[in-house]
């Protein structure tokens, strides 16, 4: 057996935590409970249990299939583009990177190196924080089941392709693609396919009126309730972006950690702030700018100023407001909760400030920065490929996957359950039973 000295030891004791500890477990509160609750105030009330089910069930057999196949695709691939695993499913070792390619206390090394049960428990959050954003698109018209099978095909094979082009090696990773926490992996992506399954699945019974299509407006039944579950997911945020440090090293933690949490909140609060500007002080307007510019900062979290990412979630912020507008006034889409504004738009727009904001001229940071000008315009470039290849991947399965759900009748309710309510009509319960009470 290998003899550990302290030192080694006590690192890679930290390191287990950070994978395995408040990190990850902050993210699956918000990808849970946040996402649950600021969906839920978002809906109607006939809605609302179908609602906190799409998230609360939807996330359970992703979970599985992300371990049996969705881990393997992204990190136990070689090629750069997509390959078949060396390994199905996740190998069952314990040890924290640091000690799995050695083994230890017995243990064998793992043949992937990489710490593969507490990589893998660190990256399904981020894979059903992914799943969690699509349920928004499609929100007050959907069937349970055919949710359910969208969601064990996005943890099983849409996201972890590009999850392996960005964060396992693959061919994003290897011309110098930036995405820290997710802008592009987790929030275009899952933004995009909200798009693609509302696209796809059609708008709510009356939501366009008369020839021109103009948009009438659900209001949501409670805006405490959506307010609860913002700042729910900004908590998870924290957990979201200061986790995805890979802890390597003493210094890894040391330049990053701060950073990372300052640059966030500034984005935060900048795009709440641009967010009410833009809609004269709009309650829930002004939480989805919140989320708008926590999903901005992910890319560069580690890399710009945090002034910077102030000035990044400003314009998240305006971004999020009109791009509600266009896709509701323009292409006449009905994305429900407004996914695609703040996580596809934004998280384009964090994958281009990444590049934009990461000169050190401009205050990066002294270490990741950008210290040549032809460095740092080329970033911009390489930034731009990748936000287009991640838009481009998840379009296409998108419109295919939702497509071949509506074939087979299993992604729209029938009107009539639309009209009564999927709480009544499809679950046989109600999130306000008192509501259907007789005055005694």
């Amino acid at each position: 057996m290998m003899t550990l000295d302290q030192a080694t030891e006590a690192w890679a004791a930290f390191q287990q935590n950070f994978f395995v500890g408040w990190a990850p477990v902050a993210i699956f509160i918000m990808a849970t409970a946040g996402f649950a609750l600021f969906y839920a105030g978002m809906v109607r009330k006939k809605n609302v249990t179908h609602t906190i089910l799409q998230i609360n069930v939807g996330w359970t057999l992703a979970f599985v299939v992300y371990f049996i196949i969705g881990f393997p695709l992204a990190y136990y691939v070689s090629a750069p583009v997509f390959g078949l695993p060396q390994f199905i499913p996740t190998i069952a070792n314990p040890l924290p990177p640091l000690l799995s390619e050695t083994g230890a206390y017995g243990l064998p090394a793992s043949p992937s190196g990489i710490g593969d049960l507490a990589t893998w428990f660190k990256m399904g959050m981020f894979a059903i924080t992914t799943v969690g954003i699509v349920p928004g698109g499609l929100a007050e018209r959907d069937k349970f089941w055919g949710w359910i099978l969208a969601a064990a095909g996005i943890a099983g094979f849409i996201y972890p392709v590009v999850e392996h082009w960005v964060w396992g090696g693959g061919w994003l990773s290897e011309i110098g693609f930036i995405d820290y926490a997710g802008s592009g992996v987790v929030h275009l992506v899952g933004g995009t396919l909200a798009l693609t399954g509302a696209y796809v699945i059609g708008p709510r019974i009356g939501k366009f009126v008369g020839d021109k299509k103009i948009p009438r407006t659900f209001f949501g039944h409670s805006i405490p309730l959506s307010v609860l579950g913002a700042w729910l997911l900004a908590f998870g945020w924290f957990g979201f972006n200061v986790g995805s440090s890979v802890a390597g090293d003493a210094m890894t933690i040391n330049v990053e950690l701060a950073w990372v949490s300052l640059t966030t909140a500034m984005c935060m609060a900048g795009g709440m702030f641009g967010a009410a500007i833009t809609s004269r002080g709009h309650v829930l307007t002004s939480m989805v700018g919140l989320l708008a510019g926590a999903v901005a900062i992910c890319s560069g979290a580690a890399i710009v100023h945090p002034l910077a990412g102030f000035v990044i979630g400003i314009i998240a912020g305006v971004i999020t407001t009109f791009t509600i507008g266009f896709i509701d006034h323009k292409l006449h889409i009905d994305d429900a909760l407004g996914c695609f504004p703040v996580h596809a738009a934004c998280g384009i727009w964090g994958l281009l400030a990444t590049g934009i904001f990461g000169y050190t001229a401009l205050g990066a940071h002294p270490i990741y920065g950008f210290t040549d000008v032809g460095t740092w315009i080329s970033q911009i470039g390489i930034q731009a490929i990748g936000a287009v290849a991640i838009f481009g991947w998840a379009a296409v399965m998108g419109l295919l996957m939702f497509s071949i759900l509506k074939k087979f009748n299993l992604l729209r309710a029938t009107r009539d359950e639309e009209l009564y309510g999927l709480d009544i009509a499809i679950h046989k319960t109600l999130a306000y039973p008192e509501d259907m009470m007789e005055d005694k």
